[in-house]
């Protein structure tokens, strides 16, 4: 072979073939941003092309699949009897895709708060807002030991799993750190606030700003490949995962940014157990046994516009779980939650409801709610429900048993209007 074929055609093939073979083994790894000066220089433009090429659809794949889809990209590259017949999937997508894995994992949910008013204002300029939100919220999940799955218009669906050398508490804290960031980056965001500002969109809806409503939830799942040889998406299938959206769903119900499932709290560090407050008691649409409900007041960062906690701590991934939490305590006092909680004690009167008084736990949170500063949801929403289910002496329904089923799109008025707080 001459000097001529083996730097210009041979060398250029090899390196096209190699990054072929190693995309297969992981197709997580990262990719080189460009290529290499002496590539670009390369004087047969062709492969310079091909190359460029190559990894470019290579840097898409990871981006279009994810995690999710690693396993499934990987089997489609490798080197198999099935793989080598024809040109495409074909016949062949049973073998090489249609295949399973059943993992264990945090499932998040994200939505854009009163989407649909936001998208018939700002028409085609929304993709800015959608796409400024994912960009935090991804970055937010990635830094913290987790994976964006699926982009769903304004909705984002978000997984965190246990992973060698991360105990499962720490890879709880890190999802309800990415969650709290998030909220927080985003009512940062110079971008988003300009956007939220515009004059259409304050006269359609006054006070608003772009909220996001968060739900977590830990279960098993099976990961998988979903669709035909025409369209297919990488995703998970489980009934943990809708448990996740409808707790986002939920958040409207109690005015809150963040639902925690009682099963996912179970699993947080001691100290941030301790920080987050329980809601409510609840049935789900799709399960049997009562699941307790949990949220994390999340902060105010600002105050007159000046920060009061360093950006660092809340966005550098280098920042350790502790001192994040310590920095950014709950937003209520102590005194007012330690009041919430005995409120939540007497409304849900123990694991039967035997032990219920409605009558005092009502009294405690109309005083919570009459309380000067921003509205507290969970208050408003517990409240709301005694006074629609007690009875005329204002004590529990006798077949209470210390748990309610969800009311599906069913909250207090003033929780449902966008508004300053």
């Amino acid at each position: 072979m001459s000097e001529f074929v083996y730097r210009d055609v041979a060398q250029p093939l090899q390196r096209m073939v190699s990054l072929v073979r190693n995309f297969a083994e992981d197709p997580l790894k990262p990719l080189p941003e460009t290529l290499s000066a002496a590539v670009l220089d390369h004087p047969l433009r062709e492969t310079v092309i091909l190359e460029r090429a190559l990894v470019r659809l290579s840097c898409l794949l990871q981006l279009g699949f994810g995690e999710a889809g690693a396993a499934m990209v990987g089997r489609s590259l490798q080197r198999t009897p099935e793989a080598d017949v024809g040109g495409g999937l074909g016949e062949n997508y049973g073998k090489i895709l249609n295949v399973g894995r059943v993992v264990h994992a945090f499932f998040g949910f994200c939505d854009i708060c009163y989407f649909t008013d936001l998208t018939e204002i700002l028409q085609a300029d929304v993709v800015r807002v959608v796409n400024s939100v994912a960009k935090i919220i991804h970055r937010s999940v990635k830094d913290n030991s987790g994976a964006p799955n699926k982009n769903m218009g304004d909705t984002f669906l978000l997984v965190w799993m246990c992973r060698a050398g991360l105990g499962v508490r720490t890879v709880a804290d890190a999802s309800l750190r990415s969650f709290i960031r998030a909220v927080l980056e985003v009512s940062r965001s110079k971008d988003i606030r300009k956007m939220s500002q515009r004059s259409d969109v304050q006269t359609r809806m006054p006070g608003f700003k772009v909220q996001l409503g968060f739900g977590l939830h830990y279960g098993w799942a099976v990961e998988c490949a979903i669709g035909s040889d025409l369209k297919v998406d990488a995703s998970y299938l489980s009934p943990n995962v809708n448990l996740a959206s409808r707790l986002q769903a939920a958040t409207k119900q109690y005015g809150v940014e963040i639902l925690i499932s009682g099963q996912t709290h179970s699993l947080f560090s001691p100290s941030v157990q301790a920080m987050c407050r329980q809601v409510d008691r609840v049935t789900l649409k799709g399960t049997v046994h009562p699941m307790d409900l949990f949220t994390y007041d999340v902060p105010a960062t600002t105050v007159d516009g000046i920060s009061v906690v360093d950006d660092h701590i809340i966005s550098s991934p280098d920042t350790t779980h502790q001192l994040f939490f310590s920095a950014l305590q709950p937003a209520l006092s102590d005194r007012f939650r330690q009041q919430f909680s005995a409120a939540m004690e007497l409304y849900l009167g123990g694991h039967d409801g035997s032990q219920a008084d409605w009558k005092r736990a009502s009294q405690i949170l109309s005083q919570l709610c009459n309380q000067s500063g921003p509205r507290d949801g969970p208050s408003q929403a517990i409240r709301s429900y005694i006074k629609r289910r007690a009875r005329p002496d204002g004590s529990a329904p006798q077949n209470w048993k210390g748990y309610r089923a969800l009311e599906a799109n069913r909250a207090p008025r003033e929780l449902l209007e966008p508004g300053p707080d």
